[in-house]
């Protein structure tokens, strides 16, 4: 299996949270807004085009094989960068995924924890990865022209039940470095060629946590710039019932890569793998 397999061990409320919620083996979910700050865009040819809300159920049927069109939240940074996400909700519980907002990327608690691990995983990749002089300078660098902004209002494509976990597939850039071209060059010459998702906050029947990916397929989409923010497809796949995820359930639609979480709060890091890329 090409790509990255992150191992995380459940926590037991985790496992009881996922199986309460979701069942097996598919998710049998309605989806509806969380919030006002959202733009849905649906998939037309290669390219994409703004749709209403009222789509939402319909954008988020994809898979890893085709993952369509998404939904971004907080894309508009206006008052506050106010929470925006996508509810799940069954006749068993709800599931809420979200940005993260303002004021929570701008903690410098979560900025020493949550945020230092993304870019940790980010630096891991690069050319100077054993370097920690080299990694201080540029994490100073993304701190300061925007980082933790530009990273916190992801693209959902889809979200899908295998047995007893969610895969949610996030849309993104394939190489990471253009994110960051037109915001700061140096920092984008040190993030070339990474693969990283933008960070996705979830709450699973009070559980809570964050999770992003750092392994890709290629879309062959975009949005309508060269710098292609859908050219990556991620996956993160937030584990129930087996404890921990290792490899793809046998059911689980073909992805080129399986992606565990990265969790603060109710999941709680057993190892870390990365194969070579």
């Amino acid at each position: 299996m090409a790509g990255l397999v992150k191992k995380f061990l459940a926590s037991a409320s985790v496992v009881a949270g996922m199986s309460a919620v979701f069942g097996a083996p598919a998710m049998a979910a309605t989806f509806s807004p969380i919030g006002t700050d959202l733009i849905l865009r649906e998939q037309v040819g290669n390219g994409f085009q703004e749709t209403d809300l009222s789509q939402l159920n319909s954008v988020l049927q994809g898979d890893s094989s085709n993952p369509g069109g998404n939904v971004e939240f907080g894309s508009s940074d206006t008052g506050g960068n106010p929470l925006a996400g996508v509810q799940a909700q069954n006749s068993q519980g709800t599931a809420k995924f979200t940005n993260v907002t303002e004021d929570i990327y701008n903690d410098v608690t979560w900025q020493q924890t949550v945020g230092l691990e993304w870019f940790s995983d980010a630096w891991a990749q690069t050319a100077l990865a054993g370097s920690t002089a080299m990694k201080s300078a540029a994490y100073g660098m993304f701190k300061s022209n925007g980082g933790f902004d530009l990273i916190s209002d992801p693209n959902i494509s889809y979200i899908n039940a295998v047995g007893d976990d969610i895969v949610v597939g996030l849309a993104g850039h394939f190489n990471l470095a253009d994110r960051f071209k037109d915001v700061h060059i140096g920092l984008a010459n040190f993030l070339e060629g990474v693969q990283m998702s933008e960070i996705l906050a979830y709450d699973i029947d009070g559980v809570t946590g964050f999770a992003w990916s750092d392994s890709a397929t290629a879309t062959g989409l975009a949005d309508n710039d060269a710098a292609g923010s859908f050219s990556g497809n991620y996956e993160v796949v937030i584990g129930g019932g087996g404890g921990i995820l290792s490899e793809p359930p046998a059911d689980a639609p073909e992805p080129s890569t399986v992606l565990g979480i990265m969790a603060i709060g109710g999941l709680v890091a057993a190892t870390k793998r990365k194969s070579a890329k």
